[in-house]
């Protein structure tokens, strides 16, 4: 039995059939390696979800379609620089000549002709074919030319026989439209916009811009990376870098006016729609009085938005509904949880979707909540939501037919959406709420926010004052607390501001008396509405948890601390590792991940020895570079980890380096193959083992290039 390396090509799904991934005219380049003829093997490439796509998945997608024969695809996007960029790799991979075209530039590279012939865009139709086989044409802003019935008549005479030559039309630009005509000859793709591994990159020039010009070097941890970067997805890479620029020019250190900046950048994402409401992020969660349950659970959650949650499968928060007597701080600390979470806010209004046109108000509800996914991440804030969705609650005794369309439709969208959207409702009452809308699952908490106990009074009365000049220590606030039970924490706020006006008024000092007189002069709203607050209390009770403890469990549980303290713990013997931890519970991508984060340069030997034993199966499979199948990566990987490693690179969480072979232990080459001191300006006539390792760090420049794409070889005995 020798052992050889088996050819053998993974086909790529896509719709019409199943075909190969080869170019036209390729032929097996391993076969004269010696006696081992060596095949790869691509990694079946699966159509994603629109919603959900990446950059390499919509590549993955264009790749697929050229090399299946595709003959027109719209590609629609903003960028037009990134993704003329990102196609013209992909072409040198696969092997396919590139012309692009404007209306007016005309073809390029230029054919020779006369300038005016060129811009003209039938006649450059009429051209295609005389090209040479296996290649992709480029259109840019086309739209304006379907206007034209002879262009949409040329490119439904061109279709079918671009497959038989290997030729491929795209066309891109922002409003593409593909006409009725050619519905079925083509294929259109929504190209997704950068996501965080392309940020970073702009990240990084940003950086280097402001680094240049003198300062003193701005050094970013890595924790302030990942919200810099989540805070300006949803822009276009040109939008990120200039926002980023923006957010850092002239600062020593990232603070939180940083990012208050970088998500004001999204703000013209909703200029022009009537429908939603921007906010600034002023409030944050030190401005909420009292709350600290709901103000902790918010912090837990806001680490599920990380990336090394991210890595562990944790998944998205969906939001939360709040409910309670009016000015107890709900609309307030929906403001607090983007601050917190540094994402944009908006709020929408229900009413403002509908329209008395027939289907107006719910395409309405569709283009919002189209919009808040490309805004995302994001808050998106629906206060009083029982008036919004009125007549839809159990009292009601007959439902409007277009509000319960809207409603059932905004219930499927936060069952099914994958962006990260945080949902904020707030509520006052119960009696009009849709049952529906209260189940498990549809948001991850329910919370109860009622009238703030003394601790909370006291809090909410320093924060007032404080926040208007005055010093809370100045005056007796325990006796201002005391006296306001039933208070809620407008009233509260009221009082200090009538105080303030009175004091001024009189044109002296704010003083304890004017503090004291504004309260007698306050009735709450406890006291008004006694019977529904106690209804709201009585519902809640056994329904929603409770935004903050009172001071009889407060005192428990800090009783029950000091308990703990005071016993020893045992001693079990030192702790597995966490990135071991991770890779035993099932989250072996997680704990490849950590260990990098933790060793930094890795081996791809080492990362079979600390991780083989995770992934059944012998190791019959190898890593190669996609764009030369010769240039070996690594063998002898089992197919669990030589997917998770592919997927791992594809997807820009970690990255390929090269390094000496020194850093390999002796024996550790893959086997019968000759290592590759450098990397080639062409193609390896015969398979070569590329030494490498892997890093969390993109190479220098930023950009992964031919390391970044990588797929499978398969290894059998013979």
């Amino acid at each position: 039995m020798d052992q050889r390396w088996l050819a053998g090509v993974m086909p790529s799904t896509v719709p019409g059939g199943t075909r190969p991934i080869l170019g036209r005219g390729q032929r097996n380049r391993f076969a004269d390696f010696d006696t081992i003829p060596v095949h790869f093997v691509v990694r079946r490439v699966t159509i994603p979800d629109r919603c959900a796509m990446t950059t390499s998945e919509a590549l993955d997608q264009i790749r697929a379609r050229i090399l299946s024969d595709y003959g027109l695809l719209f590609l629609k996007t903003f960028e037009e620089e990134r993704w003329e960029s990102e196609l013209a790799e992909v072409l040198l991979e696969v092997e396919r000549g590139l012309v692009t075209w404007t209306i007016t530039d005309g073809p390029q590279p230029p054919p020779g002709l006369e300038e005016q012939a060129c811009t003209d865009p039938l006649w450059f139709l009429e051209q295609v074919e005389s090209y040479p086989e296996n290649h992709v044409f480029l259109l840019k802003d086309f739209q304006p030319c379907f206007a034209d019935v002879r262009v949409v008549r040329r490119l439904r005479d061109l279709a079918p026989r671009l497959a038989g030559q290997g030729k491929t039309v795209l066309f891109l630009g922002a409003g593409l439209s593909v006409p009725l005509d050619l519905q079925k000859e083509s294929f259109e793709i929504d190209l997704p916009l950068p996501g965080i591994e392309e940020i970073r990159q702009e990240l990084d020039t940003a950086l280097a811009v402001r680094n240049s010009s003198g300062d003193t070097p701005l050094e970013i941890a890595p924790e302030i990376e990942e919200k810099l970067i989540k805070g300006v997805l949803g822009l276009t890479s040109r939008e990120a870098r200039k926002a980023l620029q923006l957010a850092l020019q002239g600062r020593d250190m990232v603070d939180d006016d940083a990012f208050r900046l970088l998500v004001a950048e999204k703000r013209h994402l909703v200029q022009g729609s009537d429908l939603l409401e921007f906010y600034d992020l002023e409030e944050g969660v030190r401005d909420v009085g009292g709350l600290e349950v709901l103000k902790d659970w918010l912090r837990q959650r806001a680490e599920a938005f990380t990336e090394r949650a991210r890595e562990q499968g944790i998944p998205l928060p969906k939001g939360l509904l709040l409910l309670g007597v009016q000015g107890c701080g709900k609309s307030l600390t929906a403001r607090a949880t983007a601050r917190l979470l540094s994402f944009p806010l908006v709020r929408l209004d229900v009413a403002n979707l509908l329209s008395s046109d027939r289907g107006t108000s719910e395409r309405n509800l569709r283009d919002v909540l189209r919009l808040m996914e490309t805004i995302a991440p994001a808050v998106l804030w629906l206060d009083e939501i029982e008036k919004g969705f009125a007549g839809l609650g159990e009292e009601s005794k007959g439902q409007d037919a277009v509000m319960a369309r809207l409603f059932g439709s905004f219930l499927t969208w936060m069952e099914g959406r994958k962006q990260p959207v945080f949902v904020v409702a707030t509520a006052n009452s119960v009696a009009n709420l849709p049952p529906e809308l209260l189940r498990r699952g549809r948001f991850d908490e329910l919370f109860f926010v009622d009238l703030p106990n003394y601790h909370e009074r006291l809090d909410i009365l320093g924060i007032h004052l404080g926040k208007r000049g005055w010093k809370p220590e100045k005056y007796d606030l325990e006796r201002i607390a005391n006296r306001t039970e039933g208070f809620s924490g407008a009233e509260l706020e009221q009082i200090v501001v009538a105080a303030m006006i009175d004091s001024f008024g009189q044109g002296r000092l704010l003083s304890q008396d004017d503090l004291e007189k504004s309260r007698d002069q306050t009735v709450p709203l406890s006291v008004t509405m006694e019977e529904k607050v106690f209804e709201l209390r009585e519902w809640a009770s056994t329904r929603c948890r409770r935004a903050t403890l009172d001071s009889r469990v407060t005192k428990m549980i800090e009783d029950e601390h000091r308990r703990l303290s005071q016993i020893p713990l045992d001693d079990d013997g030192p702790a597995s590792e966490s990135w071991q931890q991770l890779a035993e519970h099932g989250q072996v991508n997680a704990g490849i991940v950590e260990f990098l984060r933790k060793f930094d340069t890795t081996t791809f030997a080492t990362i079979v020895e600390k991780f083989g034993k995770y992934f059944p199966g012998v190791g019959e499979q190898g890593l190669a570079l996609r764009s030369d199948p010769n240039i070996v990566l690594w063998a002898g990987l089992s197919q669990g980890l030589a997917e998770t490693l592919a997927n791992l690179i594809a997807s820009r969480r970690v990255y390929v380096h090269p390094v000496s072979a020194d850093q390999y232990r002796e024996g550790l080459a893959p086997p019968k193959l000759p290592p590759v001191a450098s990397m080639p300006e062409g193609k390896l006539p015969r398979p070569g083992w590329f030494p490498a390792a892997l890093r969390l760090l993109p190479p220098p420049g930023g950009s992964s290039g031919r390391f970044g794409r990588v797929t499978r070889i398969k290894l059998q005995s013979k």
